[in-house]
């Protein structure tokens, strides 16, 4: 009686539709508004507030509005189902990537997969940018597509260190660097080496541009690659603006997880470290030296912290996090003119 124009169903179906329904009306409904206010902006000649302001609520709408996605445990037709499907893509070779370096992949034993965020983790001029660029020529050389972002480097810069690491001692990147390249020997190293294969995409933001996580996804639905490797995290900015550093930090950290995650691909992120003691940097630094945050320690599905001593070719590498396998750690032996990088056992050091 007291709701008299309310006719119940009987039939009401399930919780669950009714809450997907309402979700999509809720995003529906939101982004008119958003997108109602970004033409506003543009109309009134705010180009680039209107950019911003898209950028940040579209991001909010997608971290309120984001699919969780779930599945039965006692199901053992879809337990069936992925096993088969993972035996099947490990035959053909195309889950994880490997390094060619024992030490790396006996410690993750199904390689770099999709879905996973790793952090290289160094003090400044150890070598984190070059081992990070040596594991994007290695997924590359068996038919990934790499994507690099880097904002430390201009994109022919970062080129030049692919390309010796790519030609294994063919190469000298001092002399690349300096243009002392034969114009017709690169010609032909390229039509034989390079030609047909997968692309190499390197970004860079030397015009000054911000680069968020939504400017990555950008990129991502752009070329489509197979491995993402930021350079380096704390240069980046998230999509959620914070004047606080280890706020940004924390934001930055956990949305590039998700990305990883709903993208299906792996992400590394070279991440900076503070040392405790400036007199040491030849050390291996801990998850608790991150800067800024120890947020990417915990978002990360691994952490691998580099360390070197002065004038030494020798890499210690130390798996600080390792979700997916032991915790352990190994040598490599480098030359970042030539871009030779080579396993070394501790016994022969």
């Amino acid at each position: 009686d007291k709701f008299r124009d309310f006719t119940p169903v009987d039939e009401v179906g399930a919780t669950k539709y009714h809450l997907e329904e309402l979700q999509a009306e809720f995003l529906n409904d939101s982004l008119k508004d958003v997108l109602r206010t970004t033409a506003s902006d543009v109309q009134a000649g705010q180009g680039t507030k209107a950019l911003e302001d898209l950028i940040q609520k579209t991001s909010e709408l997608k971290k309120n509005t984001a699919v969780i996605r779930d599945i039965d445990a006692t199901d053992i037709d879809s337990a069936v189902a992925y096993f088969e499907n993972l035996a099947r893509q490990n035959e053909l070779g195309s889950i994880g990537i490997k390094t060619g370096l024992p030490g790396f992949d006996n410690y993750l034993p199904a390689g770099i997969t999709p879905g996973q965020l790793g952090v290289f983790l160094a003090y400044p001029g150890i070598g984190k940018s070059w081992f990070a660029l040596y594991m994007a020529v290695q997924a590359w050389k068996q038919g990934k597509s790499p994507l690099i972002i880097s904002l430390e480097m201009s994109e022919t810069e970062v080129r030049n260190r692919v390309f010796a690491i790519m030609g294994e001692g063919l190469w000298s990147h001092r002399k690349l660097s300096n243009g002392q390249v034969e114009i017709d020997d690169l010609k032909r190293w390229h039509s034989k080496e390079l030609a047909g294969k997968p692309e190499f995409h390197i970004i860079s933001n030397d015009n000054g541009g911000e680069v968020t996580p939504s400017v990555i996804r950008g990129k991502i639905d752009q070329y489509k690659p197979d491995l993402v490797i930021v350079d380096y995290l704390q240069l980046m900015s998230p999509n959620q603006k914070s004047d606080n550093e280890t706020v940004r930090m924390k934001n930055l950290s956990r949305e590039l997880k998700l990305m990883a995650i709903s993208e299906e691909m792996p992400i590394i992120a070279i991440s900076s470290a503070t040392p405790d003691d400036v007199t040491k940097l030849d050390t291996v630094p801990t998850l608790g030296q991150t800067a800024w945050s120890r947020q990417i320690a915990y978002d990360a599905d691994w952490v691998l912290a580099l360390g070197r001593a002065t004038n030494s070719d020798i890499l210690e590498c130390v798996f600080r996090k390792n979700r997916n396998g032991f915790m352990g750690e190994f040598l490599v032996q480098v030359d970042f003119d030539k871009g030779y990088y080579r396993y070394k056992d501790f016994e022969d050091n």
